[in-house]
């Protein structure tokens, strides 16, 4: 797809307005063990990401993850980085390809988890570097390739990289993980690590299931209200999208309808706690309704939408860096 065959957002961003200290970008960061849980009844200990399927929570100062340990919780991660392959058939989007074969290239990714993405775009193209990066050490620290490597870091504390360092910048299921402030300061700081020229990519699904019946409708909106409690951002801007894949949810659409399934019914699971809380119900009650959801989904064929949107980093001045989103014009037919 060529520039001449797409339409072109481009969107200004002031760098020196979210500009830090290069010291500090650099300097260590704190442990995870010592992060503050936010204020109010659901932040005191939840901080949400992916619609549900992925939890930052702060009782990890017990090595839980919700209701899960976190090895389950890394489990979980790996089989939804699967579910996602199997959508989309690949790991990427971005015209990227090329430079990553070549070789030299330099990747990032952001929110890594248990650093599936990065581990397998590492095997894939042997001859470029990729580093992940997540608040929460779920990733692994032996038996990685040797041109990928992983840091504890939180984007809104800033990068620990200079300027213009990767090639390609990717994040994935993290729309939640951040209020709409924060994505104020996030996406200036993935486009001051990104080099001239490289390429940002995310990729984000729909909070709305389609073909839902009341159950599947009961359990989104009450999440909803998760969020907003929370000043989640769970809006995404279908203005810059660039793909966009549907998704079957249930064993009536074969394997990947099954992995979908599995993967959101425990990504309810999982936000357990906050949910009964809000819904002001037994967790045995909650049970039912999940289980209900997964009954519902093979009656109605629902199903539900992902995207992925990427944007080029193209010339800047001293105070001003522009991202150019790349949007097919076969979306606006």
């Amino acid at each position: 797809m060529g520039l001449g065959q797409s339409k072109n957002m481009l969107i200004s961003i002031r760098r020196n307005k979210f500009e830090t200290n290069k010291t500090e970008r650099r300097k260590k960061f704190r442990s995870w063990s010592s992060l503050p849980a936010k204020d109010g009844n659901f932040n005191e200990l939840w901080s949400f990401s992916n619609g549900g399927k992925r939890i930052h929570n702060n009782s990890l100062r017990s090595s839980k993850f919700s209701n899960f340990t976190m090895d389950e919780e890394v489990k979980r991660l790996e089989r939804r980085h699967q579910l996602f392959k199997r959508i989309w058939q690949n790991n990427f989007s971005a015209p990227v390809n090329e430079n990553l074969t070549t070789g030299g290239a330099k990747v990032l990714e952001i929110g890594c988890g248990p650093g599936t993405w990065t581990i397998e775009m590492a095997k894939s193209y042997q001859l470029s570097t990729f580093t992940g990066v997540d608040m929460i050490p779920l990733f692994p620290q032996e038996k990685i390739p040797e041109n990928a490597k992983f840091l504890q870091a939180n984007v809104l504390n800033g990068l620990p990289f200079l300027d213009d360092t990767f090639d390609f910048v990717y994040m994935g299921l993290l729309v939640t993980a951040f209020t709409i402030t924060e994505w104020e300061k996030v996406i200036p700081e993935l486009v001051r690590v990104t080099k001239q020229g490289g390429w940002i990519e995310f990729m984000e699904s729909d909070f709305q299931y389609y073909n839902e019946g009341p159950t599947t409708a009961r359990l989104t909106n009450s999440y909803l209200h998760v969020l907003k409690a929370m000043e989640a951002n769970e809006k995404i801007d279908k203005n810059i999208r660039t793909e966009e894949r549907s998704c079957f949810v249930g064993k009536w659409a074969g394997e990947l309808g099954k992995l979908a399934v599995e993967d959101i019914t425990k990504g309810w699971a999982a936000v357990k706690l906050p949910m009964t809380k809000l819904m002001r119900i037994k967790p045995r009650e909650y049970d039912e309704i999940i289980a209900t959801f997964a009954k519902e989904v093979e009656q109605n064929k629902t199903y539900f939408k992902n995207w992925r949107f990427f944007g080029q980093k193209i010339g800047t001045t001293s105070t001003t860096s522009a991202f150019n989103i790349t949007t097919p014009s076969s979306w606006f037919q």
